[in-house]
């Protein structure tokens, strides 16, 4: 899926859609409430602090735990 719009992307992630990249700041009140968790917790992209997100595992699809698993590999290595 591919939107422009923030909060698209931000309720596809929810509904167990994929893996977003925003501002922590947009995401924060989603990830306090459950709603998401925080994939790479020590990436960030530049100056204005990013999160990626997915929902819980439960209910996740198989591809995008895939997903979730090959950036966290690279994360580790990097």
């Amino acid at each position: 899926m591919s939107a422009d719009e923030s909060r698209v992307l931000l309720r596809a992630a929810a509904a167990g859609l994929g893996v977003v990249c925003l501002p922590e700041t947009f995401t924060r009140v989603d990830v306090e409430a459950g709603r998401l968790v925080r994939v790479l917790p020590a990436w960030t992209a530049g100056a204005v602090t990013t999160t990626i997100l997915t929902p819980h595992r439960r209910g996740q699809l198989p591809a995008v735990r895939a997903v979730i698993d090959f950036l966290m590999e690279g994360a580790q290595e990097a």
